[in-house]
């Protein structure tokens, strides 16, 4: 019984721990966003690993992004957050 105690202790311990360190992204409907790279092994270690700016153009509940091109082209599929991040200009 006291190993359970225990367990769920460190696992309580383990996941503080983990939420100090993640940084939650939200973004507000219609505000400039910078979309991770997606890399080709023959691009090198010098391709951009940013692209944009994109607007975002909607928000889904499971915190995932909707977005488009500064011309208004929609980009097919959501975007999570965490492969976002603000674009200042």
């Amino acid at each position: 019984m006291l190993d359970l105690v225990e367990e769920a202790t460190l696992k309580q311990k383990i996941a503080v721990r983990h939420d100090t360190k993640v940084i939650k992204r939200e973004f507000e409907v219609g505000s400039l966003v910078l979309r991770r790279n997606a890399k080709d092994a023959q691009d090198g270690k010098l391709a951009a690993n940013w692209e944009g700016p994109y607007r975002v153009r909607s928000k889904t509940e499971n915190g995932a992004y909707y977005l488009e091109d500064l011309q208004g082209k929609e980009i097919p599929r959501p975007w999570n957050a965490q492969k976002l991040k603000q674009y200042y200009s």
